[in-house]
Formats: structure tokens, C-alpha cells, sequence
């Protein structure tokens, strides 16, 4: 695994992206999967999603997991956006399609994810969107909290907090998207995801969303020694969940002509 530095903050601390390539190339430029841990920005670690890097690079898709700052959503999605900007801008480097990039995240990295794709911020670049996104139980709604959205505490006012809101800037631009939620969770409400959907289906986009009926937050998580689903061929959460996203995947930027 590569570490490629992207971005300098105070502190004299370097932010990185640790870049997996895949197992077997299926092309050169390969499709790409940038990731974004959760941990309602001010918890988590890049290796969070590890596991689910390294399923998709046995599909043959790059694995970026990005490493941002944990000191709230201004500063975690600016650093979102120039990660994004940095796997576009050295895509030869590394092996990365820019066309064929998803950005995926969970939580409060889905929202993340999401201001790649949907935000307007300082630094957004348009031409550096990802193609897709998978999100799984993602922060849709900054303007309140729990069971309306989550984070709003985190904004100076109400302004800051709709800025920062993907459910307040959805548009004919955004791009497809795979959800998937647990109905029992008690840090995002599941009808944050449903009424998002809705609203990038209103506006033409295309939003497909799967819900885990009794699943609490972070349910796709893997788990040591977690029992398979009683009565079911599907495997674990985390089984399932990638296997969607793989799927998803494979439809959206590794089939992409």
C-alpha cells in the first residue's frame, strides 16, 4: 500500500491517502474506489474500511482510503474535497481512471462522500466529481439532529449548517447512488436516507436504497466470530452489504464504457 501525501495543516501535520491497488488490473486506467471512515467527523481511522478495499481490489478497482481531520465537518469536508481533487489530479500516478471514480462512506464519512459529489465549497472543482457514490446509514441532513438529521450542533448557525447539508443541495448533477441503512439506527435516522433517495429521485437523479430491517448503526461493520444470519445463505452484514456495493460498483464505473 502506497502513502501519498495530499495536504499540509497546521500542526505541521501531513494528511495522506493510502492508495491499495487492485489484485488483477482489468484495464489501465482502473476504475477507483475513494473511501471516507466515519466517526461523526471527529472520531475514526482510514483503515476503517480496509476490509471492503480489499474486496473490491480482488475486482480489479483501485482503493483509496483517505485520511482527514477529526475536528469537526467544516474542516473534515474541505479536506474531503481536496483528497477527491488529489486522486483526480494524480490519477496517472497512481493507476486512477478520473472517470470512473465512487466515493463511498459511512456515517458521517458518507456525508463526506457526499460533499465530493454535491457540495459548494471553497475548494470544489466540478470537473472532479465522482461518477457514483455508496453510502452507507450517511449523515443526508446537517440542519438538525436526531431523528430530522444529525450534526447540526457542530455549525455556528443555521446558515453554516444548510451550507454543509447534502439533502439541501441536491440537483439534476448528482450523481447515482447505492444506500444502505439500518432501520433500528439510533445515531441517523433510516428516513434520512429514504427522504434523500426521494429527493435525488425528484430532481432526476437515480437513488437506490436497500434497508436492513432491526440493523443499528454501523451494522455493515465486519465482526470477528459474527454469526451468519440464521436461516439465510447471505453471510453476515458486512457480507451482504459489500456484496451490494460491489455490484453496485461493478454496474456504475467498472462496466463504464
Amino acid at each position: 500500500m502506497r502513502e501519498i501525501p495530499y495536504k499540509a495543516v497546521a500542526g505541521g501535520r501531513t494528511l495522506f491517502l493510502h492508495v491499495s491497488p487492485p489484485r488483477e488490473s482489468i484495464g489501465s486506467p482502473a476504475p477507483t474506489a475513494v473511501f471516507y471512515h466515519g466517526g461523526g467527523w471527529v472520531a475514526g481511522s482510514w483503515r476503517m474500511f480496509l476490509p471492503q478495499a480489499a474486496r473490491l481490489n480482488a475486482l480489479g478497482v483501485l482503493a483509496v482510503l483517505v485520511e482527514y481531520r477529526t475536528e469537526g465537518p467544516v474542516v473534515a469536508a474541505e479536506d474531503a474535497v481536496a483528497a477527491m481533487n488529489a486522486v483526480v489530479e494524480m490519477g496517472h500516478d497512481i493507476g486512477c481512471d478520473p472517470a470512473r471514480i465512487v466515493a463511498i462512506g459511512g456515517s458521517a464519512g458518507g456525508h463526506l462522500a457526499l460533499a465530493t459529489a454535491v457540495l459548494e465549497l471553497p475548494n470544489t472543482d466540478p470537473v472532479h466529481r465522482p461518477a457514483a457514490l455508496v453510502l452507507l446509514n450517511p449523515v443526508t441532513n446537517t440542519s438538525g439532529d436526531f431523528p430530522v438529521g444529525f450534526g447540526r450542533r457542530h455549525f455556528d448557525n443555521a446558515d453554516q449548517a444548510r451550507l454543509y447539508s447534502p439533502m439541501h443541495n441536491v440537483s439534476e448533477k448528482t450523481p447515482p447512488m447505492l444506500i444502505m441503512h439500518g432501520t433500528a439506527d439510533t445515531a441517523v435516522h433510516h428516513e434520512n436516507s429514504v427522504d434523500f433517495a426521494r429527493k435525488v429521485t425528484s430532481h432526476g437523479g437515480h437513488a437506490e436504497i436497500i434497508l436492513y430491517p432491526g440493523q443499528r448503526h454501523g451494522f455493515f461493520n465486519p465482526r470477528s466470530g459474527a454469526p451468519h444470519r440464521p436461516g439465510a445463505e447471505n453471510g453476515t452484514y458486512f457480507d451482504r452489504t459489500t456484496r451490494e456495493m460491489a455490484r453496485f460498483i461493478r454496474l456504475t464505473v467498472i462496466e463504464k464504457p
